[in-house]
């Protein structure tokens, strides 16, 4: 059978114009992240049109781009990231990440000292890491997509950030609970089920302030599910 590479894809790459950042991609092969040896980074615009390429840096086994993107480039989504890269012995498939040129990249506004205030007797970390920061990760990713694929902005266009916290917040603690159900006994379960119920009525609830049109400045205000499209007025959804 043959091999299956897999990049790890959380959210579209936010790249912050005019700022020095890294992209970087991790591949996986089963539970082993593969040993990136070479590559190359090409960022496509919305016309196909190269913007940026260059020789990875390997870091790790991952590779990476450090670089600039142009202060004059246009903001906004329909970028693309691709990466063609290779082993010491095998040529990887080329994958592509979707990306938006972004005034600033949005973070997710949890840390785990964060989590601490909240729960203070989760200390109990996994076997082999020191805080909860991959699922702060995993729960900031499930909220970008909820933001772009219900809401139809970007993170990046929400201005109002203090909304995500609780957000992210809420979610972070459903996967906690998850997690330990697999390793602790009690009512993690049911503590799941109940942060994420919390979570989504939080959704519903959220508003949101847009800058739909990336100029700083508030064009709009949109809600979790039950909000307009706004860039349709006249459409709810």
């Amino acid at each position: 059978m043959a091999t299956i590479y897999k990049p790890r894809i959380l959210a579209p790459s936010f790249l912050e114009r005019g700022t020095a950042q890294t992209s970087e991609l991790e591949v996986w092969s089963g539970a082993s992240k593969v040993a990136v040896a070479s590559g190359t980074y090409t960022l496509y615009d919305s016309a196909l049109a190269s913007v940026e390429s260059g020789a990875v840096t390997v870091v790790s086994n991952v590779a990476t781009y450090p670089w600039t993107p142009d202060a004059g480039q246009a903001l906004g989504k329909g970028y693309l990231e691709e990466w063609a890269l290779a082993t010491a012995s095998v040529t990887l498939p080329v994958f592509r990440v979707p990306a938006v040129v972004c005034r600033r990249r949005p973070w997710a506004p949890l840390t785990n000292q964060d989590i601490l205030c909240r729960q203070p007797k989760l200390t109990d970390y996994p076997t082999g890491e020191t805080s909860w920061d991959p699922q702060i990760e995993d729960a900031w990713a499930v909220i970008c997509g909820r933001v772009i694929n219900q809401a139809h902005i970007h993170p990046d266009e929400v201005l109002n950030v203090w909304q995500f916290r609780e957000l992210c917040m809420l979610l972070t603690l459903s996967h906690i609970y998850e997690l330990r159900t697999t390793y602790v006994t009690g009512d993690a379960a049911e503590a799941a089920e109940d942060f994420r119920q919390r979570f989504e009525r939080e959704w519903e609830r959220g508003e949101f302030d847009a800058d739909t049109d990336r100029d700083g400045l508030i064009e709009n205000t949109v809600q979790g599910e039950r909000g307009q499209h706004p860039r349709n007025q006249g459409r709810v959804w």
